[in-house]
């Protein structure tokens, strides 16, 4: 399972999933609706009052978007029946993925370990992982204790050490996305969970190419296989010099006329992702709405955090940003 060695274990729930459902419904209802009064707001904590996120930033600033969010997924993962756990174990491992690249940066760039501790707070990554980021070895020492441990879960972890004495820590970053998407695929997930795997590779390799075709970088940019579009139309782009040929291939016509732009093209694809989930979502599966749920919080969280670390920035500019 995709999860082993990644993901705590848990104490086990037989909640049905048609329960679960009920309640993760039931917890959409202060969630505000608005997001022009929110940009507006001349207080946005305090706008938030009502909602699950207000405590998260009482305590914590901004930053407490996030904890929000991982203390939500934990929530949900600490709910499901073994069935849904092992449908979602690739949803929350990607969650979590994130969390460790975020964790790197502090301990590559030498920050307190105070802060790789807060990052774990919520965290469902697996104790061993996590005594590892907290151990205070060096960094390097980390790097060579994190591939022996993932490579257990997946060969495609090997050589976290050499990508990093080769490419620093952005290569490494995107070498750890490369693999987590690499080992989620291969334990075929579900139809509606591949799908949404799917559309993120497409997602990320779409801005990696904006980005290469942006600062003018010549070698060709790396993609992270599996996606739905397929590498002749990241190469025609490529070599065109236009993000046209990989964003028709999924009908994204209004997508399109917004590659020149890269926040404008990231706001669009995650627009474009949400529409796909609340789509499922009216299909009335467990999984389906199950889905959506998580991706909303995501959104949210997104959102808003956005809204509160941009507060000189013009409305307009922020609205652009807004996934709504």
């Amino acid at each position: 399972m995709v999860n082993q060695r990644l993901l705590k274990t848990l104490a086990e729930c037989e909640y049905p999933a048609e329960f679960l459902v009920a309640r993760l419904l039931g917890k959409k209802g202060p969630l505000p609706r608005n997001w022009e009064l929110l940009i507006a707001s001349s207080d946005t904590v305090q706008y938030l009052l009502n909602t699950p996120f207000y405590p998260y930033l009482k305590k914590y600033g901004p930053s407490g978007m996030w904890r929000f969010l991982s203390n939500e997924y934990l929530w949900v993962y600490s709910r499901m029946n073994p069935d849904l756990r092992k449908t979602f174990s690739p949803y929350f491992v990607f969650h979590e993925q994130n969390i460790l690249v975020v964790c790197l940066r502090y301990l590559e760039s030498k920050e307190e370990i105070e802060s790789v501790h807060q990052e774990l707070q919520h965290s469902m990554l697996h104790n061993d992982i996590q005594k590892i980021l907290t151990g205070g070895f060096d960094f390097i020492t980390i790097l060579q204790a994190l591939e022996s441990h993932l490579a257990k879960t997946h060969d495609s972890f090997g050589g976290l050490k050499k990508q990093y004495e080769d490419k620093g820590i952005a290569g490494l970053e995107f070498f750890i996305r490369n693999c987590f998407f690499t080992q989620i695929l291969s334990e075929r997930p579900r139809d509606l969970l591949k799908s949404f795997f799917q559309y993120l590779i497409d997602f990320h390799n779409c801005m990696t190419l904006a980005k290469t075709l942006r600062w003018q970088i010549e070698a060709e940019p790396t993609l992270i296989p599996g996606g739905r579009i397929p590498d002749d139309s990241f190469r025609r782009a490529y070599f065109r010099k236009d993000m046209v040929p990989v964003l028709t291939f999924l009908h994204l016509d209004r997508i399109a006329e917004t590659s020149a732009d890269m926040q404008k093209l990231e706001t669009a694809f995650l627009f474009f992702i949400t529409k796909k989930l609340k789509k499922w979502s009216y299909q009335r599966t467990p999984v389906g709405d199950i889905l959506f749920y998580l991706w909303e919080q995501y959104r949210y969280t997104r959102n808003i955090s956005m809204v509160l670390t941009t507060p000189l920035l013009d409305d307009g500019i922020v609205r652009e940003k807004i996934v709504a």
